[in-house]
């Protein structure tokens, strides 16, 4: 039998949002986005963010391969009528980027790829965000070990300070590298080490 991560039963309740609130920086940096911004959310888990930035009123596109966390994105939006709301089960590793984006979002899912996967979707995600438009990133990095019960999953940690030189070419509105500790269903605890990124794509 395939073994499952633990957030797969969280995504379940419609209670709660598995990883908890909005990050603050996206909470910030909502409020310097035009109206009409277009947001891309992709490995969006349950839509904490998604769902978020749609309440908003912002046109939010999300993606994640969870088909358990995409249900339940698509239940809070039949029920609260998030028309801009447009989530939909995808492979990151074959995704087809097609529109440009004011924004684009990606929390805690690089690690899940491996590294040149992740270095080509970043410039993806970097090639298909309009100018003067923001990528927000949060990273887990090999400052820290990975939690033994996410091991089997984990294929490509990005190194600490890693994701900064990726954006070298843009302007970098926001960095932070920290560590924290989190606490999960069933006592689950992890200590993760992490690099949290806002930059601004310039024109040349």
């Amino acid at each position: 039998m395939v073994q499952q991560p633990f957030w797969e039963k969280e995504y379940l309740a419609d209670t709660h949002f598995a990883f908890g609130n909005p990050s603050e920086e996206v909470v910030e940096w909502a409020k310097k986005l035009p109206a009409d911004a277009r947001i891309l959310d992709i490995g969006c888990g349950d839509g904490r963010h998604a769902v978020y930035l749609a309440q908003l009123g912002f046109k939010v596109e999300a993606i994640d391969i969870s088909e358990a966390g995409i249900a339940k994105i698509n239940r809070y939006k039949a029920s609260h009528q998030l028309h801009n709301l447009q989530a939909d089960v995808q492979d990151i590793i074959t995704y087809q980027f097609s529109d440009t984006y004011d924004c684009i979002i990606s929390h805690g899912l690089f690690h899940f790829l491996a590294r040149e996967d992740w270095h080509r979707i970043i410039q993806l995600m970097q090639d298909y965000t309009k100018i003067e438009g923001i990528n927000i990133i949060t990273v887990f990095t090999d400052e820290v070990d990975i939690p033994e019960d996410l091991a089997p999953f984990v294929k490509g940690i990005c190194q600490e300070g890693e994701i900064r030189e990726l954006y070298e070419q843009w302007s970098i509105a926001f960095y932070r590298s920290y560590q924290f500790e989190d606490q999960h269903e069933n006592n689950i605890r992890h200590c993760h080490a992490a690099n949290k990124l806002v930059a601004i794509k310039r024109a040349l």
